[in-house]
């Protein structure tokens, strides 16, 4: 992987998609099919538990249209690793309301196998 800005972003136009399809979509091409997701409050693992967490926070947060996730474009990694910088930002004026970051590692083709989410 080259681009870890570009992964980043595919990453959390994920959790804004407003199309479940699309949504699911973007996980097989973002995810290994055993892929675990971390939060301090949650573990899911596979394609169907991914898809069930990312359409409840959609759900939650950005289809009422108040909030939208982005990216902040800091990706780094090594071995098989990256961590990104990510907001929760107010759609009415692009305020912060949350911040974050993500920790992942992956496989040979590129692929999440584990994703931690931290909530600063």
């Amino acid at each position: 992987m080259t681009d870890l800005n570009d992964f980043a972003a595919r990453y959390i136009a994920m959790w804004n998609e407003p199309d479940t399809e699309l949504r699911r979509k973007a996980i097989g091409e973002l995810f290994a099919p055993d892929a675990a997701h971390y939060t301090p409050a949650q573990e899911v693992h596979g394609h169907d538990e991914l898809q069930e967490r990312v359409t409840t926070a959609y759900e939650k947060w950005v289809k009422p249209g108040v909030f939208a996730f982005r990216v902040v474009p800091n990706a780094n990694g090594h071995h098989d690793s990256v961590r990104f910088n990510w907001e929760m930002y107010r759609v009415a004026d692009g305020s912060t309301d949350s911040r974050g970051f993500d920790f992942m590692t992956l496989n040979e083709q590129g692929l999440i196998v584990t994703d931690y989410q931290f909530v600063d």
